[in-house]
């Protein structure tokens, strides 16, 4: 009820700072974050639940290996699904005749689902050390790139890393002091997995600061966006792999960070500062039916899939970032390259 309440003032506010626009009319459709039913058996289909549901304490499961899918099955943020797991896994299956289950949930989801036996990986957007998952085996296999979007006919093309911040916070609260036309920013958050170290929260609420009392919350990428795309002064940051149909069509822009654009290479040479860890983590090694997978995703086929939405980990940064020993030691020479 507390979030809620959070939730509806900062929305007044900022319909309110909007009425001298002929803007109050238009209302966003915000809710309170609800607890997804025990979700466990209901994976199949799953579209667009993206909500995190955290439990506070996640005691893992002993599993039984012969109650496990008997195909390969992930479970966890559409980032990876969307972005490159659905494509790798088509071709992956058309090779070996081996079918891969991709269903979209949120991190959460894919956690639950791994540690009750439900899938052989979970997938996580953020990072696992000091997460819910925190103990788990994983592997990073990308990283995502974070864009700061708004409107097209917005004149702004750049914003710095500093003033961003200062949006997010509401100190710069209007977007002349940021190079544009004399109107209230509307600063939009996703504002989801609390418990987890999500990126664009720690990168910008650096220092302990809250989000502004005056930002609009959306409790999915798909509210997000949406909402972005609506309001003419709009002002967000969310995933490419989710942005990236919205730009095509013309309904959001992608704005540059300090004079740098989001793109495979910035983040990869460190130049551009918003991006996030997309990892696979897992309570049972299953050697005969996961290390030929992940073999694939760390080849350069699967690097070269990867890379069309997200900027790609070889599998050498892989064994040095991760905790997956069971793959690590069993890998052949050469197997792991980058």
């Amino acid at each position: 009820m507390a979030k809620m309440r959070d939730f509806a003032r900062g929305r007044r506010r900022f319909l309110t700072a909007l009425g001298g626009l002929g803007m109050s009319g238009l209302a966003l459709s915000l809710g309170a974050a609800t607890r997804r039913e025990t979700a466990l058996d209901r994976f199949e289909g799953v579209v667009d639940r993206n909500l995190c549901i955290s439990p506070s304490s996640m005691p893992a499961l002993r599993i039984d290996p012969a109650a496990l899918p008997k195909d390969l099955t992930f479970v966890g943020t559409r980032l990876l699904k969307l972005g490159f797991l659905d494509e790798i896994a088509q071709l992956y299956g058309k090779r070996t005749g081996n079918r891969v289950r991709v269903i979209g949930d949120g991190c959460d989801g894919g956690l639950l689902a791994t540690r009750s036996g439900k899938a052989h990986f979970g997938e996580l957007c953020c990072p696992v050390p000091d997460s819910p998952a925190a103990g788990m085996r994983w592997l990073p296999v990308a990283q995502d790139m974070k864009v700061v979007l708004t409107s097209p006919d917005n004149p702004v093309h750049d914003i710095s890393l500093a003033n961003l911040r200062k949006a997010a916070t509401g100190e710069v609260r209007n977007w002349r002091e940021l190079g544009g036309a004399d109107r209230p920013i509307a600063f939009i958050v996703h504002n989801h997995c609390p418990p987890y170290l999500e990126p664009v929260r720690t990168v910008l609420l650096d220092g302990g600061k809250t989000w502004s009392k005056h930002a609009m919350r959306s409790n999915t990428d798909t509210d997000h966006l949406r909402h972005l795309a609506r309001f003419r002064p709009s002002l967000g940051v969310d995933s490419w792999v989710l942005a990236a149909p919205y730009v095509k069509r013309g309904q959001l822009k992608v704005l540059s960070v300090d004079g740098v654009m989001p793109s495979v290479h910035s983040v990869s040479r460190g130049d551009y500062p918003l991006s996030g860890p997309l990892n696979l983590i897992f309570a049972l090694w299953m050697d005969d039916l996961m290390r030929p997978f992940l073999d694939f995703i760390y080849s350069e086929e699967g690097q070269r899939i990867i890379a069309r939405n997200a900027v790609p980990v070889s599998g050498i940064q892989a064994a040095k970032l991760g905790d997956a020993p069971e793959y690590i030691r069993g890998s052949k020479s050469g197997t792991l390259k980058g």
